[in-house]
């Protein structure tokens, strides 16, 4: 993790420290033109800058499309901090509390001020159950089999996904993340690209549930009472 502002210095490579210009910087097409190394020193660019580009464009695009404008901003800086989390998990295994924990206030007050789909009450339920039921699991999971589990990043950050989406999408959220990852892990593990030991981490998987709950909640759920019947 490198603990750097976003606004100062200008942008450099992580390897040379060379200042990149505007040609080095344009989303997407720099790091195919480059073919995904720095044009100084040559390093290789990770992948993960051309997928948080492409991913924060099309998850953007999709929540001005399918969510009602008057909950876009609460839902943009929620889906903001969430990509957040997927690139700093993926990237060193690290779910910042500044993109979960230090939000889930503002949740809060956005449900109560109308600008979410639930109430405050609902936001309130949400994160204190999320947050709660990942705490009890690693609890007892830790218990039986002396192991670390779940991070406590993953505490706050369903915490955080509950005061935004509250009681329901807490559960989905959850539901979604797990079947997901369960999905990739089983296949990661076919392409023989991880074993047992391997460590995944689960926030991304989180934030996509979260994601997908937000944008399609009512067909998820129509989905599911379907199954149930």
């Amino acid at each position: 993790m490198r603990y750097k502002s976003f606004v100062f210095p200008r942008s450099a490579c992580p390897d040379c420290g060379h200042i990149l210009g505007w040609y080095d910087l344009i989303p997407v097409f720099s790091w195919f033109f480059l073919g995904g190394k720095c044009r100084y020193c040559k390093a290789a660019i990770s992948w993960l800058y051309p997928f948080i580009e492409v991913f924060t464009a099309l998850v953007m695009s999709a929540l001005l499309v399918f969510v009602p404008l008057i909950y876009f901003p609460a839902y943009f800086l929620f889906f903001s901090a969430l990509i957040v989390t997927i690139r700093t998990d993926i990237e060193s295994m690290l779910i910042l509390q500044i993109a979960t924990l230090y939000l889930v206030p503002v949740g809060f007050l956005l449900s109560a001020f109308g600008f979410l789909p639930i109430s405050f009450y609902d936001s309130l339920g949400g994160s204190l159950i999320g947050y709660g039921f990942l705490y009890v699991f690693a609890w007892v999971f830790k218990r039986l089999t002396g192991k670390e589990g779940i991070g406590a990043g993953d505490f706050d950050l369903l915490a955080f996904i509950g005061a935004f989406t509250g009681i329901m999408g807490c559960w989905l959220s959850l539901f979604l993340g797990s079947v997901i990852g369960s999905f990739v892990g089983l296949f990661m593990g076919l392409l023989g690209k991880m074993d047992r030991s391997a460590k995944i981490p689960f926030g991304p998987f989180l934030a996509i549930g979260a994601i997908l709950y937000v944008l399609f909640n009512k067909q998820i759920l129509a989905l599911l009472f379907k199954i149930s019947l």
